[in-house]
């Protein structure tokens, strides 16, 4: 078992230090602030959601290998909704927007809309492909209907790209392979930003546009968390002022605190801004709240025994030297398990949950060390005071009532709290059981996010899309992708997942084949069927690439070895998304031994990142378990003690678990942090309030007088830092997304767990198993 006198009396040496060079302390905090703090402008966001892979991940090899071959899958869109999309007016509007997308937005490849696309039509010894709409848009009605009939007339485009009521129409930017991240905005955001921009200015307006596709979705997102991040920092500031002030009464506890804060802060972001480190910003909520909360819940305990120690002596320094004494060791202790817990982040393979455990471990790490050294040489400043012993102990505050009266019901029903403890993690391993994973936007963020809603309207539409994703079918030989048995098969495949529930629409080489082979026979609809010999596939391939198409280079490779589908949906459910894809891949598989299944897309993402965060999720949480319960042993040198400190700290995992199961709140990107997090929080109560029994232990060698002193000294401050905690992370529940309303409740019912198990459940662990030794009667 370690030594605490000894090791306090380190802490104690260490505090003097500070002390006595607390003008180097200065100068060196202020020097790496500003110096790394220069790097905050060079800050930057990273929304795509291709870069939250790992670089050698399979899913993003496989979409850079089709995309080489059939171009950049991503795209962005506009929703038309008019009375009539077939007037002069609106026709005209649609094409000028066509023009000026494709001259205004950078790496923008063609429009596809009904004023910019091929039209195929037989003619006398062959076909023609025209556009639908002539470059001299026709004004008389008779033409114009002329117009509507023909876009309807086919299926390639009746509620694909026109609705049946003509009063909604779809228009697509296709995009160039775009290059990686350079120096300046990230190229994804500049398109999406750029393709905005155009269709949102008043000249187009009476199209009544909608934008969609993942580059405008990006930016939207990027837009939004911009001003909604400082928003939620000031509400959370605010809330902090306010309870410093309440529960400190000083100036200085309300200001030194936040100096650290930022000071904290100013380093680790700036020097990732030096380093040009990016990350998605609905995940930089995360290490923001939990420096804020982390950096005033050490400053509370070193201003509390600062305040009992000053009281006491009425000696400034020596105060401090002796309240770093007191706490140095239990915050120490405190950041190092919160850091392993955080770090366990790591075997999750997703960058920015990754960015989260790294980044909150250097600032949990940082805020320590700057509160143990910043924070006393700023209090060190000022007149020394009149002891107040006498009177101290004789005006116990409510606070001290309080913890005596806890102190001593904590002892009183033993075998009750344990029960209560037993029912209630079986209740909640109920809950747990019933989290779904899911990266759904409509359900993690919301229609009350303006970006949100506007997509879903999007998905609701008649020819819009919510997501998409695509199949691709590699085969052995060349030429066998337009081998007819191989094309038959491909279209009962194509068939089958159009009658999936979340498919809107596909399109695929067949739509061009079936639409081709009905033109060859005068347009009836009876023949808009595939070819059903290899010579009449190749025949019409040839007509339509001699009559200048080039569709189908985007559905089929050069060597006729490739087909590619892009199925669209408009709405999502990520288990349905899950099980659809998993039967996607079977079914080919069934149907193609011999080819090569590749799924690649947005929702084929999503479904990989889900079992990324499943499994990571519990990988995560019991390296994280395992790590901190070892610490715990060896800092405590005791087997016992270790298994004794984590037993109460389940209690906040369960309870965020139970709530989530139950209350239907989706494990993602940002819940899937909770835990892990709430672990490294939560052990560190358990860790100030078993290293002072300890210390109590030794100087009395009495259970139950030495739970009573650990309550009086330190659970005032464990109490205190809960509620700064939870304060600072209800700030979340203001904001208008889902998931951070949600988190604002989950992180404050898991900490008040947290502390009602360090309350009611560890003094009775310590009491039962005398994990310190005999007592010493008498």
């Amino acid at each position: 078992m370690l030594n605490i006198g000894r090791i306090n009396a380190w802490f104690h040496s260490f505090g003097g230090s500070v002390i006595r060079f607390r003008w180097l302390v200065f100068a060196a905090c202020a020097v790496l602030t500003i110096a790394a703090g220069s790097g905050l402008p060079q800050l930057k966001a990273d929304v795509d959601q291709d870069n939250w892979f790992m670089e050698d991940d399979a899913l993003l090899k496989a979409k850079e290998r089709m995309e080489h071959i059939f171009g950049n899958e991503d795209f962005c869109a506009a929703l038309v909704t008019v009375d009539d999309i077939f007037t002069p007016e609106n026709l005209g509007l649609l094409r000028e927007l066509g023009d000026e997308l494709l001259e205004r937005v950078p790496y923008a490849d063609d429009v596809m809309s009904l004023a910019d696309m091929e039209f195929t039509e037989g003619v006398e010894g062959g076909i023609s492909i025209e556009d639908l709409v002539p470059e001299r848009i026709p004004t008389d009605p008779a033409t114009l209907e002329a117009l509507r009939h023909k876009a309807l007339s086919k299926t390639s485009l009746k509620n694909r790209m026109v609705s049946a009521d003509s009063t909604e129409t779809w228009l697509i930017l296709r995009l160039k392979p775009l290059p990686g991240n350079l120096d300046g905005e990230d190229p994804v955001v500049t398109v999406g930003r750029l393709f905005s921009e155009v269709v949102n200015q008043p000249r187009y307006a009476p199209l009544n546009i909608k934008a969609a596709g993942l580059p405008v979705v990006f930016v939207d997102k990027m837009d939004f968390f911009a001003k909604e991040t400082p928003r939620l920092m000031g509400i959370s500031l605010l809330f902090t002022v306010v309870v410093l002030f309440v529960l400190l009464r000083n100036l200085r506890g309300i200001l030194f605190p936040l100096v650290t804060v930022l000071c904290v802060l100013g380093i680790v972001f700036g020097v990732q801004g030096w380093l040009g480190i990016r990350t998605d910003p609905s995940v930089i909520f995360m290490p923001v709240f939990i420096t804020l909360a982390v950096s005033i819940g050490y400053s509370i305990h070193l201003f509390n025994h600062f305040n009992v120690e000053f009281r006491r002596t009425g000696r400034r320094r020596e105060s401090l030297i002796l309240a770093v004494e007191e706490v140095g060791w239990p915050l120490v202790f405190s950041a190092l398990t919160t850091v392993a817990a955080l770090v366990s982040f790591l075997f999750i393979p997703l960058r920015p949950i990754r960015w989260v455990g790294l980044t909150s471990a250097s600032l949990v790490f940082l805020a320590c060390v700057i509160v143990l050294t910043l924070l006393p040489a700023l209090l060190s400043f000022g007149r020394d005071g009149t002891p107040e012993a006498e009177k101290a102990d004789a005006r116990e505050s409510r606070i001290q009532r309080l913890m005596g009266w806890l102190a001593g019901v904590s002892l009183r029903r033993q075998k009750l709290a344990l029960i209560v403890l037993a029912v209630g993690m079986g209740v909640c391993l109920v809950g747990t059981s019933r989290i779904d994973v899911s990266f759904d936007v409509l359900k993690t963020f919301g229609r009350k996010v303006p970006y949100v809603d506007r997509i879903y309207s999007v998905g609701q539409s008649q020819v819009g899309s919510l997501y998409s994703y695509n199949l691709a079918l590699e085969f052995d030989q060349p030429g066998a992708a337009k081998d007819p048995d191989n094309l038959q098969k491909f279209d009962q495949l194509v068939a089958e997942i159009d009658n999936l529930e979340l498919t809107k629409k596909t399109t695929s080489l067949l739509q061009i084949l079936k639409d081709l082979n009905q033109v060859m026979h005068e347009g009836d609809p009876v023949w808009y069927r595939l070819p059903e010999s290899r010579d009449m596939v190749a025949q019409l391939l040839l007509l339509y690439e001699n009559a200048g198409g080039d569709e189908v280079e985007r559905w089929i490779d050069y060597d006729y070895q490739r087909l590619k589908l892009q199925v669209e949906m408009g709405h999502y459910n990520s288990g349905e998304a899950a099980r659809e894809l998993h039967w996607i891949r079977e079914e080919a598989a069934r149907l193609f031994p011999d080819a090569h299944v590749v799924l690649t897309g947005s929702i084929s993402q999503y479904t990989v990142m889900q079992d990324y965060v499943s499994f990571g999720q519990i990988k995560s949480f019991f390296i994280a378990f395992t790590v901190v319960t070892l610490l715990l042993m060896i800092v405590f040198g005791s087997l016992r003690i270790g298994l004794i400190a984590m037993i109460p700290n389940i209690a906040p995992v369960l309870v965020v678990g139970a709530i989530m199961g139950f209350a239907d709140i989706p494990l993602d990107l940002v819940t899937v942090t909770i835990m892990p997090m709430l672990l490294g929080l939560a052990v560190d109560d358990t860790i100030h309030f078993i290293n002072h029994s300890q210390l109590e232990f030794e100087r009395c060698r009495d259970y139950a007088l030495s739970n009573r002193r650990t309550f009086l000294a330190v659970g005032g401050a464990l109490l205190m830092t809960t509620v700064v905690l939870t304060l600072n992370f209800s700030a979340y529940m203001v904001s208008v997304v889902n998931i951070f309303v949600s988190m604002g409740f989950l992180v404050g019912a898991g900490l008040f767990a947290a502390l009602a198990a360090d309350f009611f459940i560890t003094p009775v662990l310590l009491s039962m198993t005398k994990p310190f030794g005999p007592e010493r009667r008498g």
